[in-house]
């Protein structure tokens, strides 16, 4: 499940992920994801989000995915400037299992999505 509120980013990361054979639920607005969730998304074990979206932060999706789902993998992404190492130091408060800056490549986005992702 991919969430971001820039529409050229989203379908630019839905297209790669695509690509490589993945399925893909794509939102620009968290709440309507997490709609999609509560509905009974069975094949959605994959969050890719943005941090800062409207109407509810990609922190507060997480929350309330996780208390939903809680096996669901999460990688937050966010063009601020945050570097992994000091994002990783926070990882565990925001229930996140990882982080990928922005602007991100479509091999770093693969790479992590690989580690996460069921076949």
């Amino acid at each position: 499940m991919l969430v971001d509120d820039e529409p050229d980013l989203l379908a630019t990361t839905r297209l790669m992920l695509e690509t490589e054979g993945y399925k893909v639920h794509a939102f620009a607005n968290p709440i309507t994801a997490l709609n999609h969730v509560e509905n009974g998304c069975k094949d959605c074990v994959l969050l890719l989000s943005d941090i800062k979206l409207p109407e509810m932060s990609g922190f507060e999706l997480v929350r309330r995915l996780k208390d939903l789902r809680p096996e669901m993998k999460v990688i937050l992404t966010s063009s601020f400037i945050i570097h992994k190492g000091e994002f990783v130091k926070v990882l565990p408060s925001t229930k996140a299992d990882d982080f990928l800056e922005k602007p991100y490549t479509k091999s770093d986005l693969i790479e992590a999505i690989k580690k996460y992702a069921k076949d």
